[in-house]
């Protein structure tokens, strides 16, 4: 079974690449992490993991115009989860540290309590509810089974959510709890956690 979610977490505009969250993820359900990397971009998990992932990025630009439509005000931080660690495996937004909170409308929104620079959707209010309904349901997803299905990996029960990126030079890596594992042995091969770590910076 999943960990239950805490308190969602506060991010900047610009996202990291493997967030705290995902780590303590797998840390909360005491899963080592594995490391893989795609290299053959003729292979046909290459092929369907690349798709995926460029479908999700989209997927996430699409909703940050969606947000840009809906919400009139400037913002540099938001709460909520970022794509790959959840089952929509694309960012969900909470809440928003406005840049000019004096403008904001407390009718859709209200402030943190724990949080007061943090304002999220004012749920006693129509308004509120639809802005929630809209952060919830109103945006783009992914779906959490897709990188399972393509690495040929029963989900179970109990699991972690796998992390996959397209990296500079186009090889693609993965992370995966050490319950799941890959049925490719050819295309996907094991690499240490130093490798993964140099790939995503590069």
């Amino acid at each position: 079974m999943q960990p239950a979610k805490e308190k969602p977490l506060l991010f900047g505009q610009v996202l990291p690449k493997v967030s705290a969250g995902v780590l303590e993820m797998y840390n909360q359900l005491k899963i080592k992490i594995m490391y893989y990397k795609v290299t053959n971009k003729e292979s046909e998990v290459y092929k369907q993991l690349f798709e995926l992932r460029q479908t999700e990025q989209q997927i996430e630009e699409n909703n940050e115009k969606l947000l840009a439509e809906k919400i009139p005000y400037k913002w540099e931080e938001f709460s909520g989860y970022i794509g790959q660690q959840n089952f929509g495996r694309t960012t969900q937004y909470c809440g928003f540290v406005f840049l000019e909170p004096e403008k904001v409308d407390l009718k859709v929104w209200k402030r943190d309590k724990d949080n007061k620079k943090l304002f999220e959707p004012n749920r006693k209010t129509k308004a509120g509810k639809e802005m929630a309904n809209f952060l919830f349901n109103g945006m783009e997803r992914s779906g959490c089974n897709r990188p399972f299905e393509i690495l040929g990996i029963e989900r179970g029960s109990r699991f972690s959510f796998p992390y996959v990126e397209i990296c500079n030079d186009g090889d693609i890596v993965i992370c995966l709890g050490n319950r799941h594992i890959p049925k490719d042995d050819v295309n996907i091969i094991e690499i240490t956690s130093k490798e993964f770590n140099e790939k995503l910076e590069d």
